[in-house]
């Protein structure tokens, strides 16, 4: 969803995160959302509390483009989703 060595905003994390928690919100209510700011890859993890929020936010997204990149969607398991702050609290 983003290159990290091409993001220089300072606070561009934050903006990142807002962005997809508004996009996300639409399909089911989100507990926390991680950016993988320091890693390859340009993942981030959208917590959702219910399932089924999060299945029709995969089905909104999956294949959809963002800022020239295609998103791919995949389901992990709550305990392998990093730790971050809750959904509406600062970074």
């Amino acid at each position: 969803m983003f290159d990290k060595d091409e993001e220089t905003d300072e606070g561009w994390e934050d903006d990142i995160r807002l962005d997809l928690e508004e996009e996300c919100g639409k399909h089911g209510r989100i507990s926390r959302v991680v950016v993988m700011s320091s890693e390859p890859g340009g993942r981030i993890y959208a917590s959702f509390e219910t399932e089924d929020g999060a299945a029709r936010c995969a089905a909104a997204l999956a294949g959809r483009w963002f800022d020239k990149r295609q998103l791919r969607v995949e389901f992990v398991d709550g305990g392998d989703v990093p730790p971050g702050p809750p959904t509406g609290s600062a970074a």
